[in-house]
């Protein structure tokens, strides 16, 4: 192993055990936070531009390491040429390094078409980053495939997502 190769690694290591602690160092950010999501849909084939949004109310409880999130979302999306609303309970796990909160949150719940009368099951899948800009304050980016089950309302979406802890 060459000298600059092993000093790379042992860098590397180092900061695997620094960050942990870190993160440990961290005041307790148990609390509530009220998040909003603008997204955009990009047009596919037949179907145009959209987009919504979908304010979430969420208690976070502070592990340690991670962040532990449970919610209730509503959203209001034009995707798929359809106007759909949904409605549902959130979970997002975070593992925040520094000011950068990179989680993953899941919804299930029920949504509706009202153009077309149709109601039924719906998920949420998300991935996303947030930059702490303060205490309180967090902007970021996320990706997410939402769907209503029965129904073409399933689309990828991209968006900004802001956060405020209360």
């Amino acid at each position: 192993m060459t000298q600059q190769r092993f000093l790379s690694v042992v860098v590397a290591l180092g900061m695997l055990l620094v960050l942990p602690e870190v993160a440990a160092a961290e005041p307790n950010r148990s609390g509530w936070s009220i998040n909003f999501t603008p997204v955009v849909t990009f047009p596919d084939r037949e179907y145009r531009f959209g987009g919504g949004a979908d304010p979430e109310l969420k208690y976070t409880l502070d592990l340690g390491g991670a962040l532990l999130s449970a919610g209730g979302r509503v959203s209001a999306h034009y995707a798929k040429n359809l106007f759909g609303i949904t409605m549902m309970p959130t979970l997002r796990l975070t593992m925040p390094v520094g000011p950068v909160e990179p989680y993953v949150a899941f919804g299930m719940g029920y949504g509706w078409l009202p153009s077309e009368g149709h109601g039924d099951f719906a998920t949420m899948s998300r991935i996303g980053v947030v930059f702490r800009v303060s205490e309180n304050f967090r902007l970021g980016v996320e990706g997410t495939f939402q769907k209503l089950d029965h129904s073409a309302f399933r689309f990828p979406s991209l968006g900004s997502m802001v956060s405020l802890d209360l």
